[in-house]
């Protein structure tokens, strides 16, 4: 047997200014998550000015933050020996993280099933923010030449197939469609026309796709996932040659039903 090899999909290919450094930061979170992290590496209760100096703090700023931090119940007071240390606030943010992660462990099994059956990688998006969406599980086939992406792979809303799905069921206006697709770019590139033209097919069939527009060779459907406050999106992507109209149009219809087992399994318990 030969070797395996991979075709790599490019990452955000928006056009945009280059971040300035800690753009998007916001002060008072950050520091507030650098308490968190140090009260929890803490052996002992702390007090303000020991824990201020520590990381660099306004003293008085330390202590506003710890207060906000103590009506979230995440931060208990010691009022009589004026120290701070986690609460079990805390305890309950871990379990829904832990219980949200088993879920999208039994999304894993159903993603790899398409996959293996059509020899194509089978991918989840989440919304990250309210114009991104992040990868966050992969399944590959086993061919020798696949296409691999990688989990934490953040993308524009609007690219590629999920981008039609997003301008279907998202409930943007055309002006911010518009907007949003000329911020965009593509390796094949067509008209706004004709994007939208895809987004009402994408709206009456259920499924999208993308012929190369986002990444010359490479041929991309996706449904949606509607889960109770977001859209999410599976997608499964494959050489541009590799299956006719029927064979996507069969995908199509078993990527809709994967969406829909995907949402049962985040939604219900």
């Amino acid at each position: 047997m030969g070797e395996q090899a991979a075709v790599r999909m490019p990452g955000d290919e928006r056009k945009r200014p280059a971040a300035s450094p800690g753009r998007g930061e916001v002060p008072a979170v950050a520091a507030a998550i650098r308490i968190l992290r140090h009260l929890a590496a803490s052996r002992a209760p702390l007090g303000v000015t020991p824990l201020a100096r520590a990381l660099g703090l306004n003293t008085s700023t330390c202590f506003n933050i710890l207060h906000a931090l103590a009506q979230g119940e995440l931060v208990r007071i010691d009022p009589e020996a004026k120290s701070y240390t986690l609460d079990f606030g805390l305890v309950d943010l871990a379990r829904a993280a832990f219980a949200q992660g088993a879920k999208l462990g039994q999304v894993q099994p159903l993603l790899r099933q398409l996959a293996l059956r059509h020899g194509v990688t089978v991918t989840f998006w989440r919304p990250a923010g309210p114009d991104r969406m992040v990868l966050t599980q992969v399944a590959e086939s086993d061919q020798v030449m696949r296409i691999r992406m990688g989990v934490g792979q953040r993308l524009p809303l609007l690219i590629g197939a999920m981008g039609r799905v997003a301008a279907a069921f998202g409930g943007m206006e055309a002006p911010e469609l518009r907007r949003r697709f000329e911020a965009l770019r593509w390796q094949r590139p067509f008209s706004f026309e004709e994007f939208m033209r895809q987004v009402e097919e994408t709206r009456q069939r259920g499924w999208a796709l993308d012929e190369g527009h986002y990444v010359l060779g490479v041929t991309t459907l996706s449904a949606p996932v509607m889960e109770s406050d977001q859209l999410s999106v599976v997608s499964a992507s494959m050489f541009g040659v590799q299956h006719g109209p029927a064979m996507l149009a069969q995908i199509g219809e078993e990527l809709t039903a994967l969406a829909a087992n995907t949402r049962r399994a985040l939604v219900f318990d």
